[in-house]
């Protein structure tokens, strides 16, 4: 008989990304990269729904065209990058809500006030 995997309930899951510092930055956020990590330094990003799978700690940063294209930790994001915008977004995997649409710079610039 397989025995199947159990997944880790969710309370775990936040005290696994609180160890990393601190709360969990909610999807929809805009972030500003401060850091050189090739070209993408001063890039802005959104932060996408998070994978049950992965667990909160793995960060998906979101392109202008709506593509989850690169990974990071809740770390990194508090040291490489500048929240710009935070969300009210309450339900950090996405269950039932639409995929997180293209934008483009200026309308993220124009919804938030730069410091």
């Amino acid at each position: 008989m397989k025995s199947r995997r159990r997944r880790r309930p969710f309370i775990l899951q936040v005290i696994e990304a609180s160890a990393y510092g601190g709360e969990v930055i909610p999807p929809l956020s805009v972030v500003r990269l401060n850091a050189a990590w090739g070209d993408d330094q001063d890039r802005l990003f959104r932060i996408g729904y998070y994978n049950r799978m992965d667990g909160l700690n793995c960060v998906w940063l979101v392109n202008e065209a709506g593509v989850y294209e690169q990974t990071t930790d809740q770390a990194s994001i508090r040291k490489d990058f500048t929240i710009l915008f935070r969300s009210n977004e309450t339900d950090h995997y996405g269950t039932n809500r639409d995929l997180i649409p293209p934008t483009t710079t200026e309308a993220l610039l124009g919804t938030i006030s730069i410091p």
